[in-house]
């Protein structure tokens, strides 16, 4: 069954029909007549000419001009500088040295200088090269895992966000209809009242439920463009001047079997990212141990001597002797790091594992809740309705008794529009939580 038909202002429908109690027969008949029409489609059709914003277009407006992901991306880079970094080897070193200058008798001045021109390099030796590339490489993809998770939570709120501004829009309908009707109710109990048919209270109960009805219209107006302005900061506009396509919003969808979504969540960006940190934790580790073997300084050069002019190759070799500083606490460091990300990593496993039950239990019990409605409570709540009010029609029932019945049918109605909103945050939670959001809004070219 269609959604729009179906409120989420159930209570406001039930306070506006207390309101009403105390009306005369025929007055009241003239309300529930309104009531008892045909409904509208569930879904609140927008005007043709205008155009229509979908969940995936919010999406991508969001996501494009997004700071918190940029900012990410900013991550990203930085971490893509120095992986790269890493690759390179140092830098060679030349050295120029003189000798026998400014001393005394025949070295008192510069012509019996020995002169030496060299060139030495910084051998890494024992793997820590290899090591640091393997620790940039992790911190990269760990940061790209960061980007695709705050993308993933970016999707997760504006889908929300969009559920709520269609929510809203069904509210302002209902408002405006009840508004409407009391606005009618008015008219003929003014009518009556003028031709003394009815006590001048009847006239004032009336006026009391068209105010109560147009506050709450203006109460609903207000969330609804509070919710298109909340809606529209995620790509820095004012407000959403477009329609909502509440009709694909509203699809409510069974969930899978839980262990399908299971085997999602283990490849999420929130579980790899802690992977990916473990092996950065790994190879810091495997860069602190082959910080224990010593690196080696090698220089060759070539001596002038004075007088002759003779030269001579002279070449060297610098080694540390690891007496006493073998990188004992690096290491120590390096390993309780590991241990530690690997805890966290179980620990981000179980969280979001029961953060996935919470969810798809919440989404499973919404759908179920609302086939309920719809084949069950809402034909039942409608089917009373209407005897109700042909029994009152036939002097059967009291008008109490069929305000009874409408303030159940509304309550109902309400009652599947809030089922509704529910199933899509608890959808948009599990499709955060497994990744699925993510794979969604790149296919729809999301950037």
């Amino acid at each position: 069954m269609p959604v729009g038909r179906f409120g989420a202002a159930g209570e406001l429908v039930s306070l506006m029909t207390l309101r009403f109690r105390g009306l005369a027969g025929p007055l009241l008949t003239t309300l529930l007549v309104l009531f008892a029409l045909p409904s509208r489609a569930e879904t609140v059709a927008p005007s043709p000419n205008a155009p229509i914003l979908t969940l995936e277009e919010a999406i991508g407006r969001a996501v494009a001009a997004s700071p918190r992901l940029d900012a990410s991306r900013s991550t990203v880079a930085a971490a893509a500088g120095t992986e790269r970094q890493a690759h390179l080897f140092p830098n060679p070193e030349v050295s120029l040295g003189a000798e026998n200058i400014a001393g005394t008798g025949p070295y008192g001045g510069i012509a019996n200088a020995e002169l030496t021109y060299g060139i030495s390099q910084f051998i890494e030796l024992g793997g820590k090269r290899e090591a640091r590339q393997a620790a940039a490489a992790a911190e990269r993809r760990a940061a790209e895992t960061d980007l695709d998770a705050a993308k993933l939570d970016l999707i997760r709120d504006v889908t929300m966000a969009y559920a709520a501004v269609v929510a809203a829009e069904q509210n302002l309908r209902l408002a405006r209809d009840l508004e409407a009707t009391a606005q009618k109710v008015l008219e003929d109990v003014s009518r009556r009242v003028a031709a003394a048919k009815d006590p001048l209270f009847q006239k004032s109960r009336a006026e009391v439920a068209l105010t109560t009805a147009t506050i709450a219209r203006q109460r609903a107006e207000e969330a609804l463009r509070g919710g298109r302005e909340r809606l529209a900061r995620y790509w820095n506009a004012t407000t959403v001047t477009e329609e909502l396509a509440s009709d694909t919003l509203f699809a409510a969808d069974a969930p899978a079997a839980l262990p399908v979504y299971e085997t999602r969540l283990t490849k999420t960006p929130d579980i790899v990212r802690f992977e990916r940190l473990r092996e950065a934790r790994q190879a810091d580790l495997a860069l602190a141990e082959a910080a224990n073997v010593p690196d080696l300084r090698a220089n060759v050069g070539v001596r002038q001597f004075p007088g002759s002019n003779d030269t001579a190759v002279v070449a060297g070799i610098s080694l540390p002797i690891p007496v006493w500083n073998q990188n004992q606490g690096e290491i120590a460091r390096a390993s309780a790091e590991v241990r530690r990300m690997a805890s966290e990593l179980r620990a981000a496993q179980l969280e979001r594992s029961q953060q996935l039950v919470d969810a798809w239990t919440e989404w499973k019990s919404a759908w179920i809740e609302i086939q309920k409605l719809r084949a069950e409570a809402l034909p039942q709540a409608e089917r009373a309705f209407n005897l109700a009010l042909a029994g009152f029609r036939q002097g059967g029932f009291r008008y109490l008794d069929v305000l009874d019945a409408q303030r159940a049918f509304f309550e109902t109605r309400g009652a599947l529009l809030a089922a509704l909103v529910r199933l899509q945050e608890a959808r948009a939670r599990v499709e955060r939580l497994t990744g699925h959001a993510l794979q969604l809004a790149d296919a729809n070219g999301a950037p």
